[in-house]
């Protein structure tokens, strides 16, 4: 059962000015990281109840029990480290339920009940000039909450659920296209930001830096056409450029797949592609993810083993935050996320209560593993073809590609 805030209620007046630490568990609490009762959001208007506003919480925040539990949150008991840990789980049941989503992480709504449904068509419908205004005189915010609305349709056509809500939520986003020029030229949200000397050097002219932006074949958690994003990743080499060139399958020939080094690290960004005003997919600068991975030791799986995966893989997580857009709070803009917070994460399609440690270390780690010499490195497989990239346009003009195959199908159903 699922239940989402659409109307006024108590606990959002009464926390309408919270500040933003406060809408989410703290360290000391078993929910760490999940948003506190039906949080106040207030991502595209001061007011929490402003109709922009309701409509993004009804959108992207829940209270819903998760198909499966990782055996890993502190409610579950102590959880000794070991082989297969990454795994443990249990069925969700009636005593999970708890409030998941909200600002940061980019994971919609999957169905609403009908009463649900019949508040959010009229929110929908009640969208006139003047509810849009805030949007019309930021492009930045007009853009994102496209953005919002066009993943909410995707998720309801995959899961088959609410018919009835899609073309509305199409229709909103065609309301707030933005001429292709104007979009490329939208200021990124990465500037004034500081997450670290190994984002400011992935981004750095390559000159000057010791990364280099890798291409690669990815898998279906990277493809814009069903993610609305595009996606970039650095590599950096502990010994240089010529060192990293020699990972790759073009130097390897058929040699396999190397040997990842001590040091070895990588930067992921992930940003927005829009629908424009021609009904065109152009990817914008506005960065809504940015992770960081590094190869810190190949020391066995333990509780004090420092790094993030435990077994020596270490992740910085970085969430843009639609609030701290508005209201220019640069320093706020990216949340970065503790290894130990929790998040609804969607594992082969099946909702999933865990922790950011746990959920990235199915993919990202050193044991239990048939490719250990990889350290986590999955870019450096051979199937992945990871090559050096030429012009640095080409994973956005990818993105482009793809999310166009949905634009265009949205563009049939008018």
């Amino acid at each position: 059962m699922i239940r989402a805030p659409l109307l006024p209620l108590l606990p959002l007046l009464l926390l309408a000015f919270a500040p933003a630490d406060e809408r989410r568990h703290g360290a000391d609490s078993p929910d760490r990281g999940l948003p506190r009762a039906a949080a106040p959001l207030a991502p595209y208007h001061a007011d929490p109840e402003h109709l922009l506003n309701r409509i993004f919480r009804c959108c992207w925040l829940a209270r819903l029990t998760p198909a499966e539990v990782g055996a890993v949150l502190p409610r579950e008991g102590a959880h000794e480290l070991s082989e297969g840990w990454v795994h443990d789980k249990r069925a969700g049941g009636a005593g999970d339920e708890r409030w998941f989503g909200g600002d940061g992480r980019q994971l919609p709504r999957e169905r609403f009940e009908a009463e649900e449904q019949a508040q959010l068509l009229a929110a929908l419908e009640a969208l006139d000039e003047a509810a849009l205004a805030p949007l019309r005189a930021r492009a930045e915010l007009a853009v994102l909450f496209q953005h919002d609305l066009l993943r909410v349709a995707l998720r309801l056509e995959d899961s088959g659920a609410n018919p009835t809500l899609i073309p509305a939520l199409r229709k909103a986003a065609r309301e707030l296209a933005l001429p292709a020029e104007e979009l490329r030229k939208l200021p990124s949200t990465l500037a004034g930001v500081d997450l670290g000397p190994q984002v400011a050097a992935a981004l750095a002219a390559p000159e000057s830096s010791p990364y280099r932006e890798v291409l690669r074949r990815s898998t279906r958690l990277f493809d814009a056409e069903r993610t609305l994003l595009w996606s970039r990743v650095w590599l950096a080499h502990p010994d240089g450029v010529e060192a990293l060139a020699a990972l790759l399958p073009e130097a390897r020939g058929e040699q396999g797949a190397p040997t990842a080094p001590l040091g070895l690290r990588a930067v992921l960004v992930q940003g927005i592609v829009a629908l424009d005003a021609e009904g065109r997919a152009c990817a914008t600068p506005l960065v809504v993810d940015v992770r960081t991975q590094t190869l810190s030791n190949r020391a066995p799986l333990a509780l004090d083993n420092p790094s993030f995966t435990r077994d020596g893989i270490d992740f910085e997580l970085h969430q843009l935050e639609r609030e701290a857009l508005r209201t220019g709070a640069v320093a706020a803009r990216f949340r970065r996320i503790d290894p130990d917070d929790q998040d609804l994460f969607r594992d082969y399609g099946t909702l999933k209560h865990t922790t950011y440690r746990a959920q990235c270390a199915l993919c990202h780690r050193n044991t239990d593993t048939p490719e250990p010499e990889l350290g986590g490195f999955p870019i450096l497989r051979p199937h992945a073809r990871a090559q050096l990239a030429s012009s640095g346009e080409e994973r956005l003009r990818l993105a482009e590609s793809q999310a166009q195959r949905y634009f265009d199908a949205l563009a049939e159903r008018r």
